[in-house]
């Protein structure tokens, strides 16, 4: 990269960071957006992101959840969404980058507006572990094509009705899992190479720059506010997502 297009991933990954501080999710899906818009390389910007990303979750959950209690109680979702992101990442390579883009952005855009429109209903405990199948195969799917899977993750957590700080742990939890199979996977199919894992080292820094200020507002957030912020972000990342797909 250029040295111009070093300083806009520094920006990126400070903005990034913020919002994953601010909101516990989100590092992925800015980063992707903001710097492939700057570079018109998604492919790339996914690249990139998965060092950070497993970095900045691992400091996530290491901070802020009970990693054993965590891992019991959504032990199913963990192990679907793993073996999912493990075997999509093999059909990552044939997918071509406005497909990926289209994908990643309807998925996003579809959550934040039918979220903000109605709040999704409380899951019954006796459709817990049904709900975690399926949550974690829709994660592992996207996961693994499009390096963001938060989205349906957040449904779930949703309906699970979790107060900010217990959503906050289990999703560094969940997301430092994922990430880490998916940086593997990535790198057994020449999708991450050297070069792109140790730009991505780099951008750790300036991540986590944005993460610890990201975290001073966090906790000035009310459970509504947060909730609203946590939509909005994604509706605005998911429709600039689409829009980048049909222009490609």
């Amino acid at each position: 990269m250029n040295l111009e297009l070093i300083a806009v991933a520094i920006a990126a990954y400070v903005a990034a960071g913020f919002v994953k501080g601010t909101i516990g999710i989100g590092l992925p899906t800015a980063a992707i957006t903001l710097f492939a818009q700057a570079s018109g390389d998604t492919r790339l910007a996914i690249a990139l992101v998965i060092v950070p990303m497993v970095v900045l979750n691992a400091w996530q959950c290491w901070r802020a959840a009970d990693i054993v209690v965590t891992l019991k109680r959504f032990k199913l979702l963990a192990a679907v969404m793993l073996i999912g992101i493990g075997l999509a990442a093999f059909g990552a390579s044939r997918m071509s980058t406005p497909v990926i883009t289209l994908i990643l952005g309807l998925s996003i855009s579809l959550f934040a507006a039918t979220s903000l429109w109605r709040e999704w209903p409380a899951l019954p405990e006796r459709f817990d572990r049904g709900a975690q199948v399926l949550t974690g195969l829709v994660c592992g799917l996207l996961g693994g094509i499009s390096g963001v899977w938060a989205p349906p993750l957040v449904i779930y957590l949703s309906a699970l009705r979790l107060d900010k700080e217990a959503f906050v742990g289990t999703t560094g939890v969940l997301l430092f899992l994922g990430s880490t199979i998916l940086a593997i996977s990535y790198g057994v199919n020449e999708l991450l190479t050297t070069r792109e894992a140790s730009l991505g080292l780099m951008l750790v820094i300036p991540a986590l720059l944005g993460y610890m200020l990201g975290e001073k507002l966090h906790e000035r957030l009310s459970g509504s506010a947060f909730r609203k912020t946590v939509l909005v972000f994604f509706l605005l990342m998911g429709l600039n997502l689409v829009r980048r797909s049909m222009m490609a």
